[in-house]
């Protein structure tokens, strides 16, 4: 061997303090690693955090609509008075009753044969049976509605005039 001998000392050393030196290096690069991650995970925390936010709002302010809406129609419906009211359910009355005559127009043809039974027989049994239809409309019409047409219609004297009238001048005499 060329040289002279080896320092153990001084080459233990030198790899000590090399491993040092990489061991630092490592330590280094974890903690940069450590912070890349917690940074990442709270810009997706606050991502998360501002679209749950957005969503919460957008919720808010749906609902927000939605009640002032209503209010409206509230508001609407106040100003609909009872005889407009009224004036709608027996408009649609005719058309109950059309409806529910619709299917005797495809008849093409009526045999009736009568027993002589006085009102209960032959053509006056066929309209007794239509008139009893149109009959069943108000009843039709309350169930479907709740609605009594019989007090609607008891009230027709209120709508439009909920102040007490005024009786009228005392009539002069002539002499």
């Amino acid at each position: 061997m060329a040289g002279g001998p080896i320092d153990l000392d001084a080459f233990d050393s030198g790899c000590v303090a090399q491993a040092e030196v990489e061991r630092q290096r490592i330590e280094t690069l974890a903690n940069a690693e450590k912070q890349r991650l917690i940074a990442e995970a709270n810009g997706r925390a606050e991502g998360v955090r501002l679209e749950g936010t957005a969503e919460a709002e957008i919720i808010l302010k749906k609902g927000e609509a939605e009640a002032k809406a209503m209010n409206v129609k509230a508001e609407a419906f106040q100003e609909y008075n009872q005889a407009a009211v009224l004036d709608k359910l027996l408009t649609g009355l005719p058309e109950i009753v059309r409806a529910l005559a619709t299917p005797l127009a495809n008849v093409d043809r009526i045999t009736i044969v009568s027993t002589g039974d006085g009102d209960s027989a032959g053509i006056n049994k066929l309209t007794g049976d239509i008139t009893k239809m149109a009959a069943q409309a108000p009843a039709l019409f309350e169930a479907l509605s709740g609605m009594s047409v019989t007090e609607l219609l008891s009230k027709i004297r209120l709508i439009g005039d909920k102040a007490p009238k005024s009786k009228s001048p005392p009539a002069l005499e002539e002499s």
